[in-house]
């Protein structure tokens, strides 16, 4: 399966009260495919991605819309269409290209409002050096 398209419709933040953390204890992202249809070999689907900021509520949200062509496209749909979800590789390509893009693009949401970036990046820790014998 392979992204051919990808767009966003809708954005929106809201940042909870002042006084809140500037750093959270911890950002939830959820992907929701809300709809979704096949036409000539190309799926289509309209999806909301929302990153909550916990435990104060905090929120950004992205509605977008994706198409995809591949040989999978239709038993993706239908798997879609039967459980509202799609799993293995095929449910990993789509979700990730969406939480690619939108978590890139929330960055510049985050910043408007002076929340975290929901793309955060592996925390480093120092290694202790080894001591030498003498």
């Amino acid at each position: 399966m392979m992204l051919e398209f990808l767009d966003f419709n809708f954005a929106e933040a809201r940042k909870a009260e002042e006084g809140i953390p500037k750093m959270p204890k911890g950002i939830n992202t959820n992907i929701d495919i809300n709809n979704a249809e096949v036409k000539n070999n190309i799926l289509k689907l309209n999806f909301s991605y929302l990153a909550r900021y916990m435990p104060h509520g905090s929120y950004i949200r992205i509605d977008g819309r994706a198409r995809f062509k591949g040989q999978d496209v239709k038993t993706a749909y239908n798997e879609w269409k039967k459980t509202r979800r799609v799993t293995g590789l095929v449910g990993e390509q789509i979700i990730n290209a969406i939480n690619y893009s939108a978590a890139i693009n929330s960055v510049f949401i985050a910043r408007i409002f002076n929340l975290t970036p929901p793309l955060i990046p592996p925390t480093i820790k120092f290694k202790k050096p080894k001591k030498t014998k003498k």
